[in-house]
């Protein structure tokens, strides 16, 4: 056979006033789903400009081009992610496929026969395969499956089940045209002719193939045209949306909140256009898949938080606001109990498939909220004692210096020049657990012969629980101060034991002004020891590290907490929930002192998941983390308790035993 009859004849059999019918429908769908896109990215504009511009084009380019192919996000969930990319790489498939129809028809280009048919007809048809094995992979899920974190409402599903019809009777419509004739080089086209041979075995005429190739073509270029349509649409919109809010995705460590811009406006979203732009973009990219609320501390513990409500109903706040028009009181739209829920552990914002920064919009929430008064009384004594006596604790900052009685640690002189400054914290200064921690740095410190100096009585709370509850203007001022003293010294390096500190002054007061580099303990400790400094630990026995989320998951810092463990202990046990994917003590974003009633406790779930490794040990490196998991403890039965301790009180005690003797 001529290779140039290898081909077939685009549009045979159709109407030419169905083909127009065609055209000027899907012009028609897609000016109307353009309008829509313009209209929502002009009300999302009249919002707030980002805090921080985007990162360079390029950069960006490359970001979404890794996003769009390799769907790395999703692929934390095997299932979904598999899924996704069928879906994904079949809908692509489908639409080349459909363009090369289109040039090969409407452009003085001639390609579309011979061995170039033959190929494109299978790979159109495995990415039509593709396409429904995806989509039926994600209905399973839904529909028979029905996974509890799955949003269960009708227009989620719409999309699923209209993508599905396009795909059936696009085999349906190509297996009725090859069915007429059967020709032998549409073996190529697998599905089509495998369908179109069965349809030739039962004798169907070709008249009756002829009027269903009709019907099915019209019925498939209805559908197409509708899903232009609904694009823009809810659940729909996210194929547009969800690149464009990944291209936009925050380019800060995971637990460094934005600072509020332009500064002379009230902080905080009490409606939704003081919200930036970017959160609103945001908003209509969530794809409702529910990996939040499954990764959410408070919403495990049955709290009321549900991170994917927040970001639904600050889309929902878009909607109804409208161009011209602004909803008032987006906090009250949701529960109280659920914004004062919320850890700022981060989780939510890590499991996002397309990087929405879900807890700082509920930060920008309880912001506003602050600015009203509508507050808790927990979180109202917070921010009376941190006003007040320089620390969330309710202790005068008197008593600073009471944990070092015995231990006289150096407490820098006024002007005195320092290097290292050991940031002691609130919590190392006012809380027994956090002074234990303290008392082992510094016996650490001594022993290995660092020069440091201490602040005292000058010291004063970084401000990152008062910022986490949503007084951004104590926190502001709190860092404007400890910067002027630290500026004061001219320190070069600080180091600290408190993840939330080491955030805090790494991530977020240089944009105060601050220009000195922040160690964290374990950091510090796993130097000492890949130097040589620290040896001679080992003998520890079975151990499990809990990571902090503001260590962990939100600065990355994974391998040196386990680095020193792994110095003293070759028993090591991960939970399940480890490393960047840790499961949340409870006291982050204020919650040691907010204490949001629940189902359960958040701490408490977590101390079960570290009794069930069988380690005796909970090894931590968070004065926060440290107290909550001991009062998990207390819910643990008999038998199954464990001593939890600080990298720092183990290398301390371990120093203090150079014969690996157990402590």
């Amino acid at each position: 056979m001529n290779e140039s009859a290898i081909t077939r004849e685009i549009l045979g059999n159709i109407p030419v006033g169905l083909v127009g019918a065609f055209y000027l429908s899907t012009i028609a769908a897609c000016g109307w789903a353009a309008m829509v896109l313009i209209r929502r990215a002009s009300a999302r504009h009249l919002a707030r400009r980002p805090a921080q511009p985007p990162p360079p084009l390029g950069e960006r380019l490359v970001s979404i081009a890794r996003y769009l192919v390799f769907q790395e996000p999703l692929r934390r969930d095997r299932f979904a992610g598999v899924a996704h990319l069928l879906i994904v790489y079949g809908f692509f498939i489908l639409i080349v496929g459909t363009s090369i129809v289109f040039l090969e028809h409407q452009t003085p280009l001639h390609f579309f026969y011979g061995w170039f048919y033959r190929i494109a007809s299978l790979i159109i048809d495995l990415g039509g395969i593709a396409l429904i094995v995806g989509l039926l992979m994600f209905l399973w899920r839904r529909h028979v499956a029905r996974e509890e974190r799955i949003l269960q409402a009708w227009w989620v599903s719409a999309l699923a089940w209209m993508l599905l019809a396009i795909a059936i009777s696009g085999f349906a419509l190509e297996a009725a045209r090859i069915a007429v004739e059967l020709p032998a080089f549409e073996r190529w086209s697998a599905v089509g002719y495998a369908i179109a041979s069965l349809l030739h075995a039962a004798d169907v005429s070709a008249d009756t193939l002829q009027v269903w190739h009709r019907a099915l073509w019209g019925g498939h270029a209805l559908v197409c045209a509708l899903f232009f349509a609904l694009v823009p649409w809810l659940f729909f919109g996210h194929m547009v949306y969800g690149a464009a809010s990944w291209l936009q995705r925050r380019q800060r460590p995971l637990a460094a909140l934005r600072t509020p811009v332009p500064a002379k406006l009230s902080p905080g979203a009490a409606t939704v256009r003081a919200l930036d732009w970017n959160d609103l973009l945001q908003a209509d990219a969530c794809t409702t898949c529910g990996r939040c609320n499954s990764a959410c501390p408070a919403a495990t513990a049955g709290k009321s938080l549900r991170p994917r409500e927040i970001v639904l109903g600050i889309r929902e706040a878009l909607t109804d606001a409208g161009v011209a028009a602004d909803a008032d009181d987006l906090p009250g739209r949701f529960d109280a109990d659920a914004l004062w829920s919320c850890t700022t552990c981060g989780a939510c914002n890590q499991v996002c498939p397309v990087g929405i920064d879900v807890y700082d919009k509920i930060v920008e929430l309880r912001r506003a909220s602050v600015e009203a008064g509508v507050i808790p009384d927990s979180a109202a004594d917070l921010f009376e004692a941190t006003a007040a006596g320089f620390n969330p604790f309710g202790k005068d900052n008197d008593q600073r210096l009471d944990w070092a009685q015995g231990s006289n640690p150096p407490v820098a002189e006024p002007g005195e020049a320092i290097d290292l400054l050991y940031w002691v914290g609130c919590a190392g200064s006012f809380d027994p657990d956090g002074q234990s921690i303290s008392r082992s740095m510094i016996a650490i410190l001594d022993r290995l012969g660092i020069r440091y100096r201490i602040l005292g009585c000058r010291e004063r709370c970084t401000g990152d629980p008062a910022r986490r509850a949503g007084e951004e203007g104590l926190f502001q001022q709190c860092a404007r101060e400890n910067i002027a003293t630290l500026a004061g010294h001219s320190v070069k390096t600080v180091l600290t034991h408190c993840p939330h500190c080491f955030n805090t002054l790494k991530n977020e007061y240089p944009e105060f002004g601050a220009s000195f580099s922040v160690e964290h303990h374990s950091q510090f400790l796993a130097r000492m020891i890949a130097e040589g400094r620290l040896s001679g630990m080992e003998g520890l026995g079975p151990v499990t590290y809990h990571d902090p989320c503001y260590l962990g998951r939100g600065n990355g810092e994974t391998t040196a907490p386990r680095a020193v463990i792994d110095a003293m202990s070759d028993a090591r046990v991960e939970m399940p929930r480890s490393g960047e994917e840790s499961f949340c003590c409870g006291a982050g974003g204020g919650g040691l002192w907010l204490d949001i009633a629940g189902e359960d406790r958040v701490e408490n779930i977590r101390s079960r998941e570290a009794a069930e490794t069988g380690a005796k040990t909970v090894v931590t490196g968070c004065p926060f983390c440290k107290p909550m998991l001991e009062a998990g403890n207390q819910s643990l039965p008999d038998g199954k308790s464990t001593v939890v301790k600080d990298l720092a009180e183990l290398v301390a005690e371990r120093m203090a035993c150079p014969d690996g003797a157990s402590k």
